[in-house]
């Protein structure tokens, strides 16, 4: 099993029947993965603790530690309580077993409520993944800490320097979907789940993945497209976002992190998409920022293929313009006032049948039926049809299934023909239109050429292996390269 299909995997299992945070999942498994850490920014209640005890078991023996701060927690709720045997000793050491510094993956909530003494040795330990303990460092085996606040840091608090600790950053919220409501509401929600041990991570394997992600190549593509966005950035805020070079660094390490677990050894469009959960430091920035990412995204990739089609479209609006000139100018439907007049009454069009029988050589449309087509091109409406061997011979009537095609033909849908609607002037309004017509369609095939160049494309980049922002990533893509959202969502089903 490819490294790819296996993280892949374990995503699955570990977030079994936990509705609509599939993405808290990923985004987690990345920060693990890369050796960061994730802050979830939302409200008590909606399984944001779960999301740890859960992470615990994509690693052999896991252990999580979890705790709830408040503004009287004391370092030994977090760090564990002083040896009172080596304090008679002279020394001061902690029992850190079942505590933050043994664990695998903590969970710390309400994290801003915590005093300095316990944000101080979490910079360390989130910095350097070391905790000094009697005099002694000591390497912790944390891979992951998932902080959570139903609040933002309070702003000249010196909470700033633990904030900026926390790479990736996610507002979560509760279950939307009434579905899903409901099942949460029937089932039971469990702590634990099994995972294939085949699939769990061993820390010497996370350590080689590490150290081989960390050679991952940048391409020059994505060193492109960040130079453009942060360029966008700045003049899209008038200069207020700002985003240190540290933070790039470790955007960075998050987007080659991307890269190798999905099977790459250099970063393509795909690892771009953790820049926006890396940007923003409030509410109103991640929706900014985002919006700023996903526009330079799409202006950098697939722009000139959209200006070239919407060019092409320009000028197929414009044509059609003339058309409806000459139409309005040239073209006078052959009026019928009530044809087969024991069986019709009022204004009618005949349309066109030379490869009709004996019976149906005249068919008859009544032009409020056919003003009705006119209003909804493209739109079928099932009308009545007569038909007669003569103008006053009526064979019978017929309800068929038609569209709008021109001005001056009619589509049956099943019989898959098109055929005129009689005109008093034919050939002087075939003259006119014959040229734009034919350049019209020279228009659509281009169109239709660039489209379908697009579509290759984007079917290059939706092809490729997300992982972890495969929803989000599918849906900028589309945008792009100008691709129905409808035909993504066949493309995932």
């Amino acid at each position: 099993m490819n490294i790819s299909l296996r993280i892949k995997k374990l995503i699955e299992a570990i977030s079994f029947e936990v509705f609509e945070k599939e993405e808290i999942f990923k985004l987690s498994m990345l920060a693990m993965l890369g050796g960061e850490s994730i802050f979830l920014l939302g409200k008590p209640g909606i399984a944001k603790s779960l999301i740890s005890r859960r992470v615990k078991f994509a690693l052999r023996e896991g252990k999580n530690f979890e705790y709830l701060m408040s503004k009287f927690s004391t370092p030994e709720e977090i760090y564990g309580p002083i040896n009172i045997k080596e304090l008679q000793e002279g020394r001061y050491v902690r029992v850190i077993d079942d505590y933050l510094p043994a664990a695998n993956v903590g969970f710390l909530d309400e994290i801003w409520k915590a005093g300095p003494s316990i944000q101080n040795t979490l910079l360390t330990i989130i910095n350097e993944k070391i905790f000094r303990n009697g005099g002694r460092d000591i390497k912790v085996p944390l891979n992951l800490l998932i902080s959570a606040s139903n609040e933002l840091p309070t702003p000249g608090e010196g909470l700033e320097a633990l904030y900026d600790r926390f790479i990736i950053r996610y507002i979560a919220h509760g279950l939307k979907s009434k579905e899903n409501f409901e099942k949460l509401l029937a089932g039971e929600s469990s702590l634990d789940v099994e995972v294939d041990p085949n699939l769990q991570i061993g820390n010497s394997e996370l350590s080689k993945w590490q150290s081989e992600a960390r050679k991952v190549v940048l391409s020059r593509e994505t060193l492109d497209f960040i130079h453009y966005f942060r360029n966008k950035l700045t003049q899209s805020t008038g200069g207020k976002a700002y985003i240190s070079d540290r933070r790039w660094k470790k955007i960075s390490g998050l987007i080659k992190t991307s890269a190798y677990f999905n099977g790459r050894s250099e970063t393509d469009l795909p690892d771009l998409f953790c820049i926006p959960y890396c940007i923003w430091d409030n509410e109103a920035e991640e929706q900014e920022y985002r919006k700023i990412f996903n526009t330079a995204f799409s202006e950098k990739f697939g722009h000139d293929f959209r200006g070239q089609k919407h060019q092409l479209l320009n000028q197929v609006d414009a044509l059609a313009v003339q058309i409806n000139q000459v139409e309005s100018q040239f073209l006078r439907l052959t009026i019928y006032d009530s044809p087969f007049k024991s069986k019709t009454q009022g204004t009618y069009y005949r349309i066109l049948n030379p490869s009709g029988n004996e019976q149906s050589k005249y068919l008859f449309i009544s032009a409020r039926d056919w003003n009705k087509l006119a209003a909804v091109p493209g739109t079928s409406l099932e009308v009545p049809v007569f038909f007669g061997s003569s103008e006053t011979r009526y064979e019978g009537s017929k309800i068929s299934a038609v569209q709008y095609h021109k001005a001056n033909q009619i589509y049956f849908i099943e019989t898959d023909k098109k055929l005129f609607i009689e005109n008093d002037n034919a050939g002087e309004y075939n003259k006119e239109t014959l040229k734009l017509n034919q350049k019209m369609q020279e228009l659509e095939n281009d169109v239709k050429e660039i489209s379908s160049n697009m579509y290759k494309i984007y079917k290059k980049y939706v092809n490729m292996d997300c992982i972890f922002f495969d929803q989000t990533y599918n849906r900028e893509i589309a945008i792009a390269f100008d691709v129905d959202v409808d035909q993504v969502n066949d493309l995932q089903s």
